[in-house]
């Protein structure tokens, strides 16, 4: 259930295919506290920048954790599969497990966006509640996302258990009483319970999984996993062992674009956490995520980022010293 009201081109090949963290496509979005003792990774985002840092922010990924994302101010638009849906200040979006999702900014904004282990809902594995209340919802086939909205009644309840985890959350004071993460994990179920309640009826015979949202999911995993090799619209449709035309289809209609301008942005993605994080020169950088040229990256940087790579640096480096 989801609720909401021509030629081949190639880029140079580095040689070899990037090795994923943990054996794992970089098709997903990874949350660095998986595996530990408390698992929420929460992500503020004000005029476009993300604190923390996240590998998915920003372009089309999907991740094994649920989210919502409350907005406090402005407009965002986020893109599951096909469709495009606004999220008003005040109004909170829901996304389940495994669904690619985009979110970008369609006014100056903030949001706040809870990525949630399905661990954290369900109390004990194996119990009851996981089973009735947890994945009864989080593996239904046909339920990839919910619009919570402050004009409906029967949200309010949600919308203010998601009002109560926020403030908990970024309150400094909260911080230092003790149970602090006792605190947080009852406001998580809460949220659940409260959501969970204001959803209609799901259907009871669960269709299976689309098969063009299984596609797609094939079709840029392996495009994020060989995104650094001459790629080309006819290897990308062999992978999902479909031809040119549907592959071209595919991306048009859950992606918005092109293989080739998909292809273009995730390398560029790629690229910002090597300018951040590495003293890689720009040629260097160019060729590690598959550019045929220093030129032409720096070419595609400035049309994406309005500025060159050098210079998004430098800008960078300023603002870890400020923030200092």
């Amino acid at each position: 259930m989801s609720q909401t009201a021509g030629g081949q081109r190639h880029l140079k090949n580095t040689g070899g295919n990037p090795q994923p963290e943990n054996g794992r496509s970089p098709i997903y979005s990874h949350n660095p506290l998986e595996g530990g003792a408390f698992p929420l990774l929460v992500l503020d985002v004000a005029r476009q920048v993300c604190t923390p840092s996240n590998e998915g922010f920003r372009v089309l990924h999907w991740h094994e954790e649920v989210q919502f994302i409350r907005v406090l101010q402005g407009v965002i638009q986020t893109r599951v599969y096909e469709e495009e849906i606004e999220v008003h200040a005040g109004d909170c979006l829901f996304i389940n497990r495994m669904v690619p999702h985009k979110t970008i900014e369609k006014e100056d904004c903030r949001y706040h966006s809870f990525i949630i282990p399905e661990q954290m809902l369900g109390f004990f594995p194996g119990s009851i509640m996981e089973k009735k209340d947890v994945k009864s919802f989080l593996y239904h086939p046909g339920f990839t996302h919910f619009l919570i909205k402050k004009a409906e009644p029967s949200h309010s309840a949600a919308l203010n258990e998601l009002k109560t985890l926020d403030n908990l959350y970024f309150s400094s004071s909260q911080k230092t009483k003790p149970h602090y993460e006792y605190l947080l994990s009852t406001s998580l179920v809460s949220l659940w319970l409260a959501f969970i309640s204001a959803l209609p009826p799901l259907p009871t015979a669960a269709a299976a999984p689309s098969r063009e949202h299984l596609r797609i999911r094939e079709l840029l995993t392996y495009l994020h996993s060989h995104y650094r090799e001459n790629l080309s619209v006819e290897s990308i449709a062999a992978a999902a062992h479909i031809s040119k035309t549907e592959c071209l289809r595919c991306f048009h209609r859950y992606v918005g674009e092109s293989p080739y301008q998909y292809l273009i942005k995730y390398r560029l993605h790629m690229s910002e956490a090597l300018l951040k994080d590495t003293e890689l020169s720009v040629t260097e950088i160019s060729s590690e995520t598959g550019f045929a040229s220093a030129s032409s990256y720096i070419r595609y940087f400035r049309r994406w980022y309005g500025c060159t790579p050098k210079e998004y640096r430098t800008a960078q480096k300023n603002s870890s010293s400020s923030a200092d």
